[in-house]
């Protein structure tokens, strides 16, 4: 109240004491006197009613200006944003109060705009304000102008206001650094996103969706190398610590063929308990096993998979590296378990299982598996190989042993070689 006070004093005082022409005259000073005189009490409400009053009764321009400035005063008072705008404009529009005094009524009829997200005209008086005192602009004007821009979409408008209110504070607000961003987003201007972003990073760097939003903006830039650096430096100090963080690192470990940390970044999280071992985490670290040659870690973790999932394809990958580690007993079961659960005969899978069948020695199996393979036009020619190889090793076939009793002639020259 005794800022309120203060204002009005000094809409009566400065005009007297610097400017001659606005003088009030003895019948409109004693007009507003008591009206300003309940002011000065705390009447508002009363001083509301005389002045509705005295604006229609006072002869000056100027003393007319002063009664609707002090009653958008009140209004404002009040929290009447509303209503104080029209009393503020016809204020200003007489023209008639000191210089410095319309500049900041014109000031406030702007931020007033701006609370009523009258946007344009936020805008068009924010900008004439500033015009007439450049020295005067704070970084809430500024901030305030980027805002109005930004809510009408015009993202190329928000950068130069957004950027002197930041640059006039040590430190300002995260979401003054995030509204920068936004508009270089808006813009596609990924390179200066990224640049921005980096800064609003080493003011707050505790947060973790700063550091996503960087790595996001850096995979948009096309910059990988980046993205991952900014990626792992979040892991490491902790920061980036959810599900969706451990996978997106190991995705891009994967990404940039450094597979066995991939690997190794899903495990941490499967023991800590923040990845649960779901399909789509399991697919990912067989993956990850896979790639860096890790055939012992990809064949345990792919039959785990399968326990959770259960897969044809599973146990297709799942019987191949068996093979490649020359596990042939669990290769065999594996294999003959895609086959029981598949309604086909699958030919990759038969000829799998003969060459199993093979080096298990289970001869008869393994030219039975192949025999199926061969009727298939791809894998035809691997499974005749195959079979050519199984007919070269199999032992010679043995005539079968009779007794000398009661064998015919007939049959005794039958069975000779020659």
């Amino acid at each position: 109240m005794r800022t309120f006070r203060t204002l009005l004093l000094l809409f009566l005082l400065l005009p007297i004491c610097t400017n001659a022409k606005v003088e009030l005259s003895q019948q409109d000073f004693l007009l507003l006197k008591p009206a300003f005189d309940e002011i000065d009490k705390g009447n508002l409400k009363t001083a509301h009613t005389q002045l509705l009053t005295i604006k229609k009764q006072v002869r000056a321009d100027y003393a007319r200006a002063l009664a609707l400035s002090s009653l958008a005063k009140i209004e404002l008072e009040w929290t009447h944003y509303e209503t104080a705008i029209p009393y503020l404009r016809e204020s200003l529009q007489l023209k008639a109060l000191p210089e410095d005094q319309q500049i900041s009524l014109g000031h406030t009829l702007a931020q007033l705009y701006c609370v009523q997200e009258q946007w344009r005209k936020c805008i068009r008086k924010l900008k004439q304000w500033m015009q007439l005192r450049p020295g005067s602009i704070s970084e809430q004007d500024y901030l305030m102008l980027a805002q109005a821009y930004s809510e009408l979409m015009q993202w190329k408008q928000v950068i130069p206001p957004i950027s002197a209110a930041i640059s006039l504070r040590p430190v300002a607000p995260e979401n003054w650094f995030q509204l920068k961003v936004a508009a270089y987003v808006q813009l596609k201007q990924w390179r200066q996103a990224v640049k921005a972003q980096r800064r609003l990073l080493n003011h707050y760097p505790a947060r973790p969706d700063n550091w996503r939003n960087l790595v996001s903006l850096q995979l948009q830039n096309g910059q990988q190398k980046a993205a991952l650096a900014s990626q792992r430096m979040g892991y490491e100090r902790g920061i980036l610590s959810s599900a969706p963080d451990y996978r997106l690192l190991a995705q891009m470990l994967l990404q940039a063929n450094i597979p066995f940390h991939a690997g190794k970044v899903l495990e941490k999280g499967l023991k800590t308990g923040i990845l649960k071992p779901n399909k789509k985490t399991l697919r990912l670290l067989a993956n990850c096993w896979i790639s860096a040659r890790e055939k012992k870690k990809a064949a345990a973790v792919l039959s785990r998979l399968h326990r959770t999932s259960p897969s044809n394809k599973v146990l297709l990958e799942l019987a191949t590296i068996q093979i490649q580690l020359q596990d042939w007993r669990s290769a065999q079961v594996s294999l003959k378990k895609l086959l029981t659960r598949s309604k086909r005969e699958l030919p990759e899978a038969q000829l799998l299982l003969g060459i199993v069948n093979i080096k298990l020695k289970q001869f008869e199996e393994a030219q039975h598996a192949l025999s199926v393979a061969a009727k298939n036009k791809n894998q035809q020619s691997a499974a005749k190989r195959w079979l050519a190889y199984l007919e070269h090793i199999l032992p010679p076939a043995q005539p079968p042993h009779k007794s000398s009793q009661g064998i015919s002639a007939s049959d005794e020259n039958t069975s000779r070689p020659y």
